[in-house]
């Protein structure tokens, strides 16, 4: 190889280096996988180094400017702290990178399965829509494909179901350290980086298979699994299992109830209404919390466009247990009035 070529590929080998250190690993890797330039298989490795510790500078970046917008909406001196901690992690990352590369010191091996770089399939209208909170509830309800569910839909309802939930917390930190990871995942989507492989994203799909309730069927059938165990103390029972209970119920959590043929689910959500009022009252939150606001706004949206525009409902974690338990007690009641009767 001659001195000139050798000078060319140094340059281009430092140049791609520092382009992908400096927010564009994406450009650059798709630079890479197009061959689009020639360098040796050795100054590949050294650049893909680059482009991994770049996606850990886009990762910090990205923090940085959404605690730096919402530093505008809110008054919380936490935000200023993770805006302050992000800008100086920020900068001592690319101090480090700059130095390691004009050192010609290798950082960071590759591993193509940590992150994935592809072509967006949709618009980026789409994508967005598809994260959008309630949209996405009704474009899954209204495609009604579960057995091959649009992953990206069901991943923004597992997203936004984990944020709700967290939201009832009252604990504002926690809620915007979320809040920043969701729209981090969003931006990232968006511009073409995936940062969950495949293997975490089939760990998550068989979470739910249609309704993010389902998820509670774990609580549930662990009850009902050492209810069993407890019975079998004193009485032979059918064989059972934890993961068959686990699945009996999450399949229960999976039906989706039309509302014209079964009017009584209804009275399910009636009763999560009285619940949840009666549980106000007694823990009488911090009303001054935004948070309170946030959860039970997503909460109430989902349901009210699964019952409103699609007119079907899935049955509601605890709300359930109480019906099925007030059945029991009343079918006793029942048969005991039947006994005496006779």
């Amino acid at each position: 190889m001659s001195e000139e070529l050798k000078t060319a590929d140094t340059n281009t080998k430092t140049q791609l280096s520092l382009a992908a250190a400096l927010f564009f690993s994406p450009l650059v890797q798709n630079m890479l996988k197009e061959n689009t330039r020639d360098i040796t298989e050795k100054d590949r490795e050294f650049i893909h180094g680059y482009i991994k510790f770049g996606y850990i500078t886009i990762l910090f970046w990205l923090i940085t400017i959404v605690t730096w917008i919402m530093n505008y909406f809110f008054v919380l001196k936490f935000l200023n702290v993770i805006y302050t901690i992000s800008i100086f992690i920020l900068i001592f990352l690319l101090f480090i990178s700059i130095v390691s590369i004009l050192s010609d010191i290798r950082l960071l091996k590759w591993d193509d399965a940590l992150v994935e770089n592809y072509a967006i399939e949709w618009s980026k209208k789409d994508i967005i829509l598809k994260y959008l909170p309630g949209y996405n509830i009704y474009l899954r309800y209204k495609e009604h494909s579960f057995d091959k569910p649009n992953w990206r839909i069901k991943e923004s309802i597992l997203l936004w179901a984990v944020f709700t939930g967290i939201s009832m917390i009252g604990n504002n930190m926690i809620d915007t350290i979320l809040l920043i990871l969701v729209i981090t995942r969003i931006a990232a989507i968006m511009s073409d980086i995936d940062f969950v492989n495949t293997t975490i994203k089939q760990h998550i799909n068989i979470l739910f298979l249609k309704n993010p309730e389902e998820i509670f069927g774990y609580v549930t059938g662990l009850f009902v699994y050492l209810w069993k165990a407890f019975i079998h103390l004193f009485s032979k029972i059918e064989s059972y299992s934890l993961q068959n209970e686990i699945a009996k119920e999450k399949e229960v959590y999976s039906r989706i109830i039309d509302i014209p043929e079964n009017k009584n689910i209804i009275i399910e959500y009636i009763l999560w209404i009285i619940l949840v009022s009666w549980l106000v009252y007694l823990i009488q939150p911090d009303f001054t919390v935004r948070t309170y606001y946030v959860g039970f706004l997503l909460l109430i949206t989902r349901y009210l466009i699964m019952a409103v525009q699609l007119k079907h409902l899935p049955h509601l974690p605890i709300a359930r247990e109480i019906m099925l338990l007030l059945k029991g007690i009343g079918s006793l009641f029942a048969k005991k009035s039947f006994t005496i009767n006779k």
